[in-house]
This record gives structure tokens, sequence and C-alpha cells, in this order.
């Protein structure tokens, strides 16, 4: 890859899908050919009455509370000259492939639990001199030569006497998603890293993870942020990898202060304001609110200045993988996602960028590489199609679409501010 192409967007959020159908028409259409379990088991199902079921499901609840995100989807379908239904199959194809390999009781079936390769790592480290996040965009490789950037100030406009918001943000893109899947900031200082998790269960009366995704880039701070994770209602599971790089110290200001916010405390205060965390979200089937944990990581001279008594704080260097490391949940076994972070175990913990680039680059393990790349037997296994590197001193978003720690050299870098 040569380049990865970026589109600067001013409208609605319908006018901002259309641009982006009408620019990456072919990238979209060239992705859906090659995307093998759209064409064999999404496709398919959506065509199916409990697939049709599912789907207008959905949309009708999108449609409901967030009128403007079904209007995005559709200027992408229209734009890019694509059955509207397609495309919003492909924000659903979470969801969908979860109904679609599961059995009645929403088991996944043993393959898929055993060996299929899940996505993404991101790994945090801060201290005095260090301020980094690194996120490997883990996926099928037909996302590889298809990805773009999209650089978006979305226009609010009148639903029915509800103002959609208005939106300032950057995102790298899978095509004809909805930006917010991947990683990418906003204009308020927020930067994020996605990394899917896989509960046992799926809620189809609640929203897809897509529409949290998109949602985020709307937050303006922390606690809009934190309102979104907890009372927007989630279909599936998700890890969010969250860091702050603006100037308002206030915009990161939240009440939450326990690993659960329902034990949060006035009286517990430590002094000290984290810009890194991450969440970790869970389906709740008893409630509309959903179950999240928080975790804050923080640099050493900050934890020398806490009680830590029930870990809600990580000192210095932090990784996160595939499945859940603090909610107790059933969830699908995934050896891709256990084997990387026990190789991420064994190594030494990084003291400068150069480590934590050579950890994120690491393929130690030859089965389950941290940075993958498809393997001879299997073109269709996840590979890394991206790297994304925050440098949050700098203010500084670095892609690399190449194995990290063979140059060093990003393919782009972006001023966030």
């Amino acid at each position: 890859m040569q380049s990865i192409p970026h589109l600067h967007i001013v409208g609605t959020h319908y006018e901002a899908g259309l641009l982006m159908g009408r620019e990456f028409k072919e990238r979209i259409k060239r992705f859906i050919e090659e995307f093998s379990e759209f064409n064999a088991l999404i496709l398919p199902y959506i065509q199916s009455e409990d697939g049709k079921k599912l789907i207008n499901s959905y949309h009708n609840l999108i449609n409901k509370y967030y009128p403007w995100y079904i209007d995005e989807i559709r200027g992408i379908a229209v734009g890019s000259e694509i059955n509207f239904y397609w495309i919003l199959a492909l924000n659903l194809r979470v969801e969908i492939m979860h109904v679609v390999s599961s059995g009645p009781d929403c088991k996944l079936i043993t393959k898929r639990e055993e060996d299929t390769g899940k996505e993404c790592s991101d790994f945090i480290l801060i201290d005095d001199e260090n301020n980094y996040l690194i996120h490997n965009e883990d996926s099928t490789p037909s996302v590889y030569n298809t990805s773009y950037l999209v650089t978006c100030k979305i226009l609010s406009s009148d639903y029915s006497g509800v103002k959609s918001p208005t939106e300032e943000f950057t995102c790298y893109c899978y095509p004809g998603h909805l930006p917010g899947n991947a990683f990418g900031f906003n204009s308020y200082g927020f930067a994020f890293g996605i990394n899917a998790l896989y509960p046992k269960i799926l809620l189809t009366n609640t929203f897809p993870r897509q529409i949290l995704n998109r949602l985020m880039l709307s937050a303006r701070n922390l606690r809009d942020l934190e309102d979104i994770f907890l009372n927007v209602p989630v279909s599936y599971g998700i890890s969010l990898n969250i860091g702050f790089f603006g100037d308002d110290q206030s915009l990161i200001e939240s009440e939450w202060n326990s690993e659960y916010y329902e034990k949060s405390s006035r009286e517990k205060n430590n002094n000290v304001i984290a810009h890194i965390f991450n969440y970790e979200i869970v389906p709740n089937i008893e409630s509309n609110n959903n179950i999240v944990s928080k975790h804050c990581i923080i640099s050493p001279k900050d934890f020398s200045n806490i009680k830590n008594e029930d870990n809600f704080y990580t000192e210095r260097y932090y990784y996160h993988f595939n499945h859940y490391e603090r909610c107790k949940i059933d969830e699908v076994l995934n050896m891709s996602s256990k084997r990387r972070k026990e190789r991420a175990d064994r190594i030494n913990p990084p003291k400068n960028l150069k480590d934590l680039i050579d950890i994120a680059s690491d393929n130690g393990d030859t089965r389950y590489p941290i940075f993958r790349t498809p393997r001879k037997d299997d073109p269709n296994e996840l590979q890394t199609v991206s790297t994304g590197l925050f440098d949050f001193n700098k203010k500084t978003l670095s892609i690399f679409v190449k194995r990290p720690s063979e140059t060093y050299h990003a393919l782009v870098k972006l001023q966030m501010n």
C-alpha cells in the first residue's frame, strides 16, 4: 500500500455518508466482493425471514433514537450505489455473525471458540518521558487495500424538533461502515482504540456495537463518554482504550473513581486525574444499563501518591486484547487473544517508544503473533491491516501499514490539534 486516501467532509450526517459513499465507492464494492463471511454467511442470513426480522428490528430501534446515523448509512448506500440493507448489514456484522454462528443457546460453535483469530491489540506506556497508545487493527485481509481515513465536521440537522449532534473527528474507517469502529480521535481531545470482546450472550433489543462506537465520537468530555458507555444499552461486548490529549483538564473530570460506577464514592479522592483509560462493556440482560468496568493507567509519579486498594489503577504500562480482563462473564474461548497476552506477559516491559513499537510488532509466537500476517495455509486469516500510534505529548497520530519495527517510519502522520 502506497497511501491511505483521506477525505475531508463538511456536511450533515446524510451528506457525510453520501460523500464517503461516492468517494470510496470502488473500495466499498471491492471490500464486499472480497469479504468472504459477508457473502457466505451475512448476505444469505439477511435474506432469510429471521434475518429480515433481526435487521429491521435494529433499523427501527436506531431510527427511533438516532435517526441521523440511519441517514448516514443511507448516504453511504446512495453514494456507493449499493443496496441500503447491505450497508446496514455491514454495520451489524458483529451481531449477525454471532447469530449465524450460534446454536439456540447462543453458545458459539466449537471451531469458532477454539481457533478463530480475533481482532486487535492495544499497548499503553506513560511515564515522565513517554505518553503513548498503540493500536494494532486486526481484521480480514480485504480491509488492507480498501480502508480509508475521513476527517468530518458534521453539521446539526433537525429531526422532528430534535437536533442531531455537531461532531468533528478523524477516523480510520472500514469500507461502508460508520466511522468509529477502529481507531481515531475527536476535536474535544479524545483518542480511542477499540478491542472486540466476545461474550456468549447477545441482546437483540438493544443497540448494535457500531452505534455505541459512532456515538463515542460526539462526546465533549469524559462524563459524556461514560454516560454513553453506561446508559446506551449495547447488544454485544466491547473494550475501549481512551486517551485524552486536550489542554482543558476539566474535560476529564469524573465522579467515577472505582472499577464499577455504582461503587464510586465522594469520600474516595486520590487527587490524581488520569487521562488514559480502559473500559470493558458487557451487555446487561437484566437492565438497560450496561455492565462496565473502568481502569486507569497512570505514571509512576502519580501512582506513588495514591492508594490502590481496589486495583483501579495500573502503573506505567498496560495492554489489552480480545477477552475480558476484569469482568467475570461467560465468553468465547479466544485462543489467539490469550496467546497474544501470554506472549506480552513474557516480554520485558518497554522503557521507551522503540520498545513499545517492538512489542506491538512482535511475532515471537508464530501461531498467534501479536503483529499478524495471513498464513500461507489460510489466506483468510486475520492480519494486522494497520497500526495507529498516538503520541499524547506531541498530539500526533501516526499510521503504519507494515510491521512498524521494520523501519519505525509511519506512512501517515496527522496532527490531532
